[in-house]
C-alpha cells in the first residue's frame, strides 16, 4: 500500500500515488482464534514448578549439557482435530494439551500446578482488514481482525469451550483434576461463554489472506495462480497472505509449500504430475 498498490480511494486519501488499483490488498484478513480452558492439577507434575528461577536455570543447563529435560520439547505433544457439530463435514476445531497453566506470551501468572487445553476455531467466517494509518512507513498500520463478527463463529467458540471441558473431564484425568480455573464452573450459559470468549480469546498467530490469490476477473484478488501481482510487472507475493482462505491447521507447512511452488514458478519449472491420494472426507 505504501508503494501505491491497493485501493485507489484509500491511497489517494493519504496522498500516495496509485501504481495499481487493487482493492483486495489488505482485505480478507483471517486468523485462528483460540481460548484456554484450564484446570488445577492435584499432583505436582505440571510445568508450573519450573517457573521458579532456580528451576529455570537447572532446565537450561540440562539442555545445554545433555540436550534433554524440560527444554527438549515445546510440550505440545498431544492434540487433535474435532467437529464442532456432527453435521460439519470436516473437523473445524483444533485442540492442543499443555501440562501447564499460562497467560499470553508463554508467561505464567499462577504458581499452582495445572494444565490446559488450547482450543481454536479453524475456519472462521468473520474477516478483517489491514490498512495504512499514514503514508509514513514507520507508523503502525490499522489491523482490525473483526473476530466473532459472525454468529457462526460465536457458535463454534462455544463448542470449543464445551468440547475442552468434555475432554478434560474424562476418567483418565481423575487423579489429577482439581477445580476448573478458567473459565470457571459458573460459566455455563451461551451468554456467559460468549462473555468469556470476548474477554479471553487470543490470536494463535495464524494471520493470512490479505493478498488473496484468485482469477483475473475476481475484483478482490491480488495475485494470480503464479503469485504474480495483477497490474504490476515483476512483482510477486510469496507468503501466507495469498491464501484465499485460512487452512484448517497451523499455517507453517502450507506456507512452506506455497514458497516451494512459487520458487518453481519463478524458475520456470514444470509442475509435478498430479497424484491421486485419499483425502479425509468427514466420515
Amino acid at each position: 500500500m505504501a508503494s501505491g498498490v491497493g485501493d485507489e480511494d484509500e491511497l489517494k486519501a493519504l496522498g500516495i500515488p496509485v501504481v495499481a488499483n487493487l482493492p483486495g490488498v489488505g482485505k480478507n484478513l483471517q486468523d485462528h482464534l483460540q481460548v484456554y480452558v484450564q484446570y488445577e492439577c492435584l499432583q505436582p507434575v505440571s510445568l508450573n514448578g519450573t517457573f521458579k528461577l532456580h528451576n529455570k536455570i537447572m532446565a537450561g543447563m540440562q539442555w545445554f549439557l545433555f540436550k534433554n529435560g524440560t527444554c527438549a520439547t515445546n510440550h505440545f505433544e498431544s492434540g487433535g482435530f474435532v467437529k464442532s457439530d456432527p453435521a460439519v463435514s470436516n473437523p473445524d476445531i483444533e485442540m492442543q494439551f499443555l501440562p501447564v497453566i499460562i497467560s499470553e506470551a508463554g508467561t505464567s501468572q499462577m504458581t499452582q500446578h495445572g494444565y490446559q487445553l488450547c482450543i481454536e476455531m479453524l475456519r472462521p467466517s468473520s474477516t478483517g482488514f489491514v490498512k495504512l494509518r499514514s503514508r509514513d512507513p514507520l507508523t503502525h498500520p490499522v489491523i482490525q481482525p473483526n473476530y466473532l463478527t459472525c454468529e457462526s463463529d460465536r457458535r463454534v467458540m462455544r463448542a470449543c469451550v464445551r468440547i475442552a471441558r468434555h475432554v478434560l473431564n474424562q476418567k483418565a484425568f481423575e487423579p489429577y483434576r482439581g477445580k476448573e480455573l478458567r473459565p470457571g464452573p459458573n460459566c455455563k450459559t451461551d451468554e456467559e461463554i460468549d462473555a468469556f470468549v470476548r474477554g479471553c480469546a487470543k490470536t494463535d498467530y495464524h494471520p493470512c489472506g490479505t493478498c488473496k490469490m484468485g482469477a483475473d476477473n475476481d475484483p478482490t484478488a491480488v495475485v494470480d495462480k503464479n503469485t504474480r501481482v495483477f497490474g504490476v510487472d515483476n512483482l510477486r507475493v510469496v507468503d501466507a497472505s495469498v491464501m484465499p482462505s485460512v487452512v484448517s491447521g497451523n499455517l507453517n507447512a502450507a506456507t512452506i509449500m506455497i514458497a516451494e511452488k512459487s520458487a518453481d514458478c519463478i524458475l520456470g519449472k514444470l509442475p509435478l504430475p498430479k497424484e491421486h491420494v485419499p483425502v479425509y472426507g468427514g466420515s
